[in-house]
């Protein structure tokens, strides 16, 4: 079970410099000891001073152009479209699908010509 210990022994380094970088200790004060052969001096850099994170980019607001407007107009045409014919085809298909039970059920009313 040597992938055991080496996951163990990963989760402690990774422990160790979450700790390293935030000064904080964790929930889990888990200390692992690897076995001799599996041991890597493992070196972390500490920061002097915590690193800025930079603000996300403001999205500025976009002009409504005629060309933007065509094409979302294009866009709700097509999947007003798209969702009449997804009815018209459900429609179809259960009117099939009655006249199918109906012969089934009853073998007298042949299919319809």
């Amino acid at each position: 079970m040597k992938w055991v210990m080496e996951r163990d022994l990963l989760i402690a380094q990774t422990m160790a410099f979450v700790q390293a970088v935030t000064g904080k200790k964790t929930e889990a004060d888990v200390q692992v000891e690897p076995p001799a052969s599996l041991v890597s001096p493992v070196v972390f850099e500490t920061l002097e001073s915590p690193v800025e994170v930079a603000d996300p980019p403001r999205r500025l607001p976009v002009a409504r152009s005629p060309i933007r407007e065509e094409i979302e107009g294009r866009v709700a045409a097509f999947r007003a479209h798209q969702q009449r014919f997804d009815r018209e085809r459900d429609k179809h298909f259960n009117s099939v699908l009655t006249g199918i039970r109906a012969a089934i059920t009853d073998p007298s009313r042949g299919p319809s010509p």
